[in-house]
């Protein structure tokens, strides 16, 4: 069952902070910056970050993520860095 808690994630991204994707299986280190735009185009800003675990998809298999509020602006970064976002 996918984790429902934390805070909304709109909360957690502005010019201060910024979504970091972990990858959720033990061994793997893959973290990327994650960009939330589509989510809170879908509308779903209000949501918790748990609500975000099973969106998450990583390059060694793993089907879950979790999203953890990183300080700082958003890095200039190519996207793909292992974790990729699905809807």
């Amino acid at each position: 069952m996918a984790r429902r808690d934390g805070p909304p994630l709109l909360a957690c991204v502005g010019m201060d902070r910024h979504l970091v994707a972990r990858c959720a299986s033990p061994g793997c280190e893959r973290a990327t910056p994650c960009d939330p735009t589509i989510w809170v185009a879908q509308g779903l800003g209000g949501l918790p970050l748990g609500a975000f675990s099973e969106r998450l998809r990583c390059v060694c298999g793993s089907r879950r993520g979790r999203l953890q509020i990183e300080s700082g602006p958003f890095p200039d970064v190519q996207a793909g860095g292992g974790l990729y976002v699905f809807r």
